[in-house]
């Protein structure tokens, strides 16, 4: 697909920087892009993606293009906002940005370009997008810029996706993108960064919870917290305000510092730890996708186990399944059911999974 005639390419456009940036240079290239945005929900803010739209189309206008909107409000809070809900509902912490970029954004974006028969889609993430003709397989790599790589994000992607995606941010650093946007006349000085999870502008999960679903959160009701071996240390108001690894939340009081090292869903109980409890030298994960490597029952390279993780050399072995066992070089503090973890070798996307469960060092 990437070979093609055909040089139209459907961009997804939030408006920013990035992929307004996206689309010149697509045209610079010789491409031919048309701009979509998609109205997802959000949470308190009704004019949030009024103003997302605005944006997008007046920057399609100064660059030429023709823009889109697509309404998917509805469709995203059942796919994205509920699956969110019943993650941290269970005990789990939740990565919804990565699984939104598969169920959502390339999902819908695909569809809309099968729509409109264009063969090829963009979007401003930092990473690229390359094929190897040995393995005859697209690869996801980093892109050049460390500090704004967003290629953690993609690790959910198919290789039926990757085969019409280009990202043309991929080879340039932020910075680069910024003075590109100040030569041409486009400024974003005025506008903030895009938040941790869209649908929550104040990044509030407590707050969105209580509010949208107060009957599932009062039928939880309140627990006890305990130490490693049961005793009874205070009381908390409901698991769902914890994560692993947290300090804050519940009260002073105890010997030295205490962080959440597990969540004990079953009995409503939080167990808090010393800060050297919480290290683990392995864990299990599910969902597992290979992106840029067949799948093999063994595999080494340096894993991320969130997005700001500087990464760990790290061994993965096929287990029980379709589920992975990996073994850190070094032992790693608060490893969290729920977040991604995704392994790489150099620049290149190996495979990625969701964490289920860890084995905290005894």
């Amino acid at each position: 697909m990437h070979g093609t005639a055909d040089r139209r390419i459907l961009v997804a456009m939030s408006g920013g920087v990035d992929s307004t940036m996206a689309v010149y240079l697509l045209k610079e290239q010789g491409y031919k892009p048309e701009g979509v945005t998609f109205i997802f929900w959000c949470y308190g803010d009704t004019e949030h993606y009024q103003d997302v739209v605005n944006r997008a189309r007046e920057n399609c206008t100064r660059l030429g293009i023709m823009h889109h909107t697509l309404d998917l409000a509805k469709e995203f809070k059942a796919a994205v906002v509920r699956q969110f809900v019943d993650d941290y509902l269970t005990g789990i912490t939740p990565n919804p940005c990565v699984s939104c970029n598969r169920v959502m954004k390339w999902r819908y974006l695909l569809e809309f370009a099968d729509r409109l028969e264009i063969p090829r889609v963009a979007t401003g993430h930092y990473g690229r997008v390359t094929y190897n003709s040995q393995t005859g397989r697209f690869e996801i790599q980093r892109g050049s810029d460390p500090r704004k790589d967003q290629t953690y994000m993609l690790w959910q992607l198919s290789q039926e996706s990757l085969i019409r995606t280009l990202l043309p941010l991929g080879d340039l650093r932020k910075e680069q993108v910024k003075t590109l946007a100040e030569r041409i006349g486009l400024s974003f000085f005025n506008q903030k960064e895009s938040q941790d999870i869209c649908f929550l502008p104040a990044n509030d999960y407590r707050e969105f919870l209580l509010s949208e679903f107060p009957q599932r959160l009062a039928s939880i009701g309140s627990g006890e917290l305990v130490d490693e071996t049961g005793k009874v240390l205070g009381q908390h108001a409901g698991f769902y305000h914890f994560t692993i690894g947290q300090r804050k939340g519940f009260h002073k009081g105890f010997a030295g510092r205490k962080y959440v090292k597990e969540i004990d869903v079953l009995n409503n109980r939080v167990i808090i730890a010393d800060n050297e409890k919480l290290f683990s030298r392995r864990m299990y994960l599910k969902n597992v996708n290979w992106v840029s490597a067949p799948a093999t029952e063994k595999v080494a390279g340096t894993i991320k186990i969130r997005y700001n993780h500087r990464g760990v050399p790290a061994v993965a072995r096929v287990f029980e399944g379709g589920r992975y066992l990996v073994e850190f070089q070094e032992p790693q503090r608060a490893v969290t059911p729920g977040q991604s973890a995704v392994l790489y070798q150099g620049d290149r996307l190996i495979m990625g999974g969701v964490i289920e469960v860890t084995e905290p060092i005894s």
